[in-house]
């Protein structure tokens, strides 16, 4: 899965990526900077605690961040433009962190239009791509030429009607999803979650007074407040450091493992769990995967091979603390190949190649 930050010239996204995958761990590549983030899962640390294992693995989610994101100078009235090449890279990305300034400096402090800039311009960009593609079809229908199948003509309009009304496809989840628009990659099908920037001074103040104070969300888009350069220096921190400079502060928790983990239900993403000495670790899978497949994200062996998923769910194996002990109580399950596994399942396949 792959996450794009965006955001205006000095909104912080660069310094908001280095709080997300931590210093050190990304790479350019064109336009984008890369890295990795960490998918913060409690259960996996306390699995860790019991089995003690060689490796630790969390689920992970590959963030990329656009180095060169707009053209046009925001102050001078003529609002900023997104880089048709950036946009084309765009396209392969899963969902959007947008970044706004929200730390008043030079007159430059206006996250609500910031936002709107950014989405318009989203919008801009996929119904350029409907009327191409619809004018196109036009043309080939005069001419005789194969066009446009039904259903996907269909789906085409209603993504016409929704940008054209002011609304992002992504309003509307059951157009959004339909199989037929897989192949345009609209950019506003895609989650959009906002995050404001905010100064130092205001890295302790709720993120409910925060939003009200500028005015956010924005078309209901799901929002933060956080500082980037606070959560950036966190990530610098030696472990044991960190819970004396977050009290300091007033932080209870860091934003971006909070943001991460949206992100990962925007997404529609769940993880189940596998143990042992070897390893602890959390799959990444969609929800509503049947256990074949999700033994096919452990090895493609597995999944060919499968017979039965043993499964029992984590609340259930931390109430009694130990495999032993769940399997005495008999909470483990045989589940079969139209078992859709859930969020938290700790599952052992059996199989056989």
């Amino acid at each position: 899965m792959k996450v794009a930050l965006i955001g205006l010239p000095q909104s912080g996204k660069t310094t908001m990526f280095r709080a997300l995958v931590g210093p050190g761990v990304s790479k350019e590549k064109g336009l984008l900077n890369l890295g990795i983030v960490k998918v913060p899962d409690k259960r996996v640390e306390k699995l860790a605690q019991i089995y003690n294992p060689k490796r630790t693995v969390y689920a992970q989610i590959e963030v990329v961040e656009a180095t060169a994101v707009h053209k046009g100078d925001k102050k001078g009235g003529q609002g900023s433009t997104l880089d048709p090449a950036l946009l084309n890279l765009l396209k392969p990305m899963d969902a959007f962190l947008l970044v706004t300034r929200a730390f008043d400096e030079e007159g430059l402090c206006e996250p609500r239009a910031d936002v709107e800039a950014i989405i318009e311009e989203m919008m801009l960009s996929d119904l350029m791509v409907l009327e191409a593609r619809l004018e196109r079809d036009e043309l080939d229908r005069k001419k005789g030429k194969s066009v446009i199948p039904a259903e996907e003509l269909d789906a085409l309009t209603k993504c016409r009607e929704l940008l054209e009304s002011g609304r992002l496809i992504a309003e509307a989840p059951d157009v959004a999803n339909l199989a037929e628009l897989r192949t345009y990659a609209f950019l506003t099908a895609r989650p959009i979650l906002v995050i404001a920037n905010v100064a130092e001074a205001d890295a302790g103040t709720p993120i409910e007074e925060l939003l009200k104070r500028y005015d956010l969300p924005v078309r209901g888009l799901q929002t933060f407040a956080c500082c980037a350069q606070i959560e950036a220096e966190l990530q610098e921190l030696p472990d044991d450091e960190r819970p004396d400079f977050m009290e300091a502060l007033g932080i209870t928790e860091p934003a971006v493992n909070i943001v991460i983990e949206q992100v990962y239900k925007a997404l529609g993403l769940i993880s189940f769990l596998t143990t042992g000495e070897d390893e602890c670790r959390a799959w990444t899978i969609r929800k509503g995967t049947l256990a074949p497949k999700a033994a096919g994200v452990v090895h493609s062996d597995i999944e060919k091979g499968f017979i039965r998923a043993e499964v029992i769910a984590y609340d259930e194996f931390e109430a009694l603390g130990s495999e032993q002990a769940a399997k005495k109580a008999g909470k483990y399950r045989l589940e079969g190949r139209e078992y859709v596994v859930q969020d938290g399942d700790i599952i052992h396949f059996r199989f056989n190649v």
